[in-house]
């Protein structure tokens, strides 16, 4: 790609809207901003509410912004669904969006393509854009972007997998039918047999997909969630002298039945505690910043067993907020569900840059081999966690911590180096 040349980026998700969706690619325009490259955004247009953590990353200068009206039932993607009105509402497009959708009816940018094309072909010829990147989920704005092609087939169509498609219960694809999952499949081996370039942030993703569609494998490239170092300035290079043992939880509840479990297991050990060692219990705080839905119950758990003193839920922060609350904690606590074992998403680089102990809740795969091989913290299966939390508390069970760890191959110059590199043209 030559300096100071043009990009686009189709991101439905993108800041300010909130949410974890735009985060990856808030970091690259960022950084091609940064470099010159005027970095075109198409995105979901945003409608009030809580913004996007990462919104200062989306407005940096030279990225401009390009809204579409979002096309499909608000009532798809507001939980729970506490009116009778949305609950009307939802069983009513429940049976229509399945008659005008192929595929996923659940999508938000199902009803997308038309608006979708008509703005990118009108950037692309008024720009002399080449490289196009489309991220998903949603994934059909990556079938959606394939009619780019037609009006301008020498631009490089980069689609960017941030996520599994077909081959796991994400995004509502465990409640659609045979003959849709069926569409949903077909859509996915023509982004593979279509589009110029695949990336995915796991090298899982991109393993699968050349298996299952066995194209070439320069065509498919791994490229990371990145570290952005302007995260992590001004930290607090000490820790609170006030006898408290402070534990961290932030981001969001996946996995819902494991994660269920897992809450739940964790207010047994700390009832436990209160029976068996009650001023150990005394100094402990376990802080909670759940991003999206999934702690309302919690709440209430909470409440129902009097631990309100030592679990505290707060709202999301933005990055630098919350990485100065992480820097000053003994203990960065993450559940991971048995379908996320094996993927090191970007909070635990964060963590990992940190330098602050983790703790891996969960089963066994790459993210506690990765914990505990490279001495950042330790791993402990939800069984487990009645007897071995209060020793970690205690200090009678040492996590190994590597202090000079090398993790500079995640950094955003580094990332951005190779997605130039390697993906562009």
């Amino acid at each position: 790609m030559a300096p100071g040349e043009p990009i686009l980026i189709i991101c439905y998700g993108f800041p300010p809207n909130y949410g974890i969706g735009g985060r990856r690619w808030a970091k690259f325009a960022k950084e091609l901003a940064r470099r010159g490259h005027p970095v075109h955004v198409i995105r979901r247009e945003f409608k009030g509410g809580p913004k996007s953590l990462w919104t200062a990353d989306g407005e940096t200068p030279g990225i401009y912004h390009h809204p579409l009206p979002s096309r499909t039932p608000a009532v798809f993607h507001r939980w729970p669904l506490t009116t009778v009105m949305e609950k009307i509402l939802y069983r009513f497009w429940k049976v229509v969006m399945p008659w005008l959708v192929r595929g996923n009816w659940l999508d938000p940018a199902a009803l997308w393509k038309r608006p979708l094309v008509s703005k990118g072909n009108e950037l692309i010829g008024t720009h002399g854009i080449r490289n196009v990147v489309v991220t998903g989920a949603p994934f059909s704005l990556l079938v959606h972007a394939l009619g780019l092609k037609t009006t301008h087939p020498e631009t490089n169509l980069v689609g960017d997998l941030r996520d599994a498609w077909t081959w796991v219960p994400y995004y509502g694809q465990a409640m659609l039918s045979t003959r849709d999952m069926s569409a949903e499949k077909q859509q996915e081996a023509q982004v593979a047999s279509d589009f110029d370039k695949l990336i995915a942030p796991d090298s899982r993703i991109v393993a699968h997909m050349q298996e299952v569609y066995g194209m070439n494998a320069r065509q498919y490239t791994t490229i990371p969630h990145t570290i952005d170092p302007e995260d992590f300035e001004k930290l607090p290079t000490s820790m609170p002298n006030d006898g408290l043992f402070r534990m961290i939880y932030a981001g969001s509840f996946y996995g819902a039945e494991e994660a269920e479990a897992y809450f739940d297991e964790l207010l047994r050990t700390f009832e436990g505690m209160r029976a068996r060692q009650p001023e150990l219990l005394s100094k402990c705080r376990v802080d909670f910043y759940i991003t999206g839905n999934g702690s309302e119950v919690a709440k209430l758990k909470v409440a129902a067993k009097s631990l309100g003193t030592i679990i505290r839920f707060h709202e999301p922060l933005p990055p630098m907020t919350i990485f100065h609350k992480i820097a000053q904690s003994d203990l960065v606590v993450n559940f991971v569900p048995t379908i996320n074992k094996d993927f090191l998403g970007t909070k635990f680089n964060e963590i990992f840059q940190l330098r602050r102990p983790l703790l891996h809740i969960g089963e066994p795969g790459l993210v506690s081999r990765t914990v505990v091989g490279r001495r950042l913290g330790g791993s402990l299966r939800v069984k487990e966690l009645y007897t071995e939390l209060p020793r970690i508390i205690s200090g009678e069970r040492k996590l190994e911590l590597d202090p000079d760890a090398d993790l500079s191959e995640f950094l955003l110059e580094r990332v951005t180096d190779k997605l130039i590199g390697s993906v562009f043209v």
